[in-house]
């Protein structure tokens, strides 16, 4: 399923690779309602922009709070309003 973002809406992929760390794990036990607390800004890719200002894959970074999620048919998508875009994150050569 594709969904198509109009004008001042942006299509992010919220998923990121976590770091591995060489910390020894524990195990502790949490309420079931218990999740940790965020970031107040998060990273993100761009998916689909329909302006083409930013192109897909481009890295953004913006407020955790404005990220959109939207479930149609068991699909998941996620929307951030441009106006909200905080960086552009450029990776460039040590």
């Amino acid at each position: 399923m594709r969904l198509e973002p109009k004008h001042k809406w942006i299509e992010v992929d919220i998923s990121q690779k976590k770091i591995e760390s060489n910390k020894e794990k524990s195990f502790v036990i949490l309420p079931e309602d218990y999740s940790p607390s965020q970031s107040p800004y998060k990273d993100v890719a761009v998916v689909t922009d329909p302006y083409e200002e930013y192109a897909p894959g481009t890295r953004i970074v913006v407020p955790t709070h404005i990220i959109r999620d939207i479930e149609i048919d068991g699909f998941k998508f996620n929307f951030i309003e441009r106006s909200h875009i905080m960086a552009v994150i450029h990776l460039e050569p040590a």
